[in-house]
């Protein structure tokens, strides 16, 4: 689908407020060299549009499923979900994803990681450990389309789409490959003004196909 028109990302959320935290499962890449160097080669092409904010190479991530605000969630709850959610992706296998062109969507540039099949199968893993010690959160909610994506650059205005496409076209670049071996629970703040991104701590990982003992 052709976008035409970008909107900004950071319109207020329900729930987040300033130095509110919550615990997401994510994939994220810190050991991902080639991957930040194509995400550094589109921001690069990026750089002389207006109106976005680039996503520092450090805090680029796959946002999987939220378990819900630090406040509200307890220790006892968080404990058991880890549990929950570790035994059912101990049970996939590790995958290989390969990112090559962006996309502008509404709020952002982003990457789309191919086969997106995989990363479905991981969220559907979550969702499924979560309900099954939770009242709340992914249980309680129909399972909405889930479109896996990397964001390279978040839109801070409205506006036409056409200089970000025109911009993203003129880069010749290879594809990369990324093995993707767990996903990170991680404890995750929403920054706005001046920094504009998403920042978190690690809590824990599980790691897909536990070696069997």
């Amino acid at each position: 689908m052709t976008i035409h028109e970008v909107r900004s990302h950071w319109w207020p959320r329900t729930g987040w407020r300033p130095g509110r935290l919550v615990y997401t499962w994510h994939l994220t890449f810190e050991h991902a060299p080639r991957l930040h160097r194509l995400a550094e080669r589109y921001q690069s092409a990026l750089a002389a549009t207006e109106g976005h904010n680039p996503i520092p190479v450090s805090w680029l991530h796959l946002t999987v499923q939220s378990v819900g605000f630090v406040d509200e969630v307890s220790g006892e709850r968080l404990a058991r979900v880890i549990e929950a959610v570790s035994a059912r992706l101990g049970e996939l296998k590790p995958v290989e994803l390969t990112f090559h062109r962006p996309t502008v969507v509404g709020e952002a540039v982003v990457l789309v990681p191919a086969p997106a099949e995989p990363v479905r199968q991981i969220w559907r893993e979550i969702r499924a450990g979560i309900a099954e010690v939770s009242d709340g959160g992914a249980s309680a909610q129909q399972a909405k389309d889930f479109h896996p994506h990397v964001s390279l650059t978040y839109f801070n205005a409205p506006g036409p789409a056409g200089p970000y496409v025109e911009a993203l076209d003129a880069v010749e670049a290879e594809p990369v490959g990324v093995n993707v071996e767990q996903v990170a629970l991680i404890v995750q703040e929403r920054v706005l003004e001046p920094e504009w991104v998403y920042r978190w701590n690690l809590h824990t990982t599980a790691p897909l196909a536990i070696p069997v003992r």
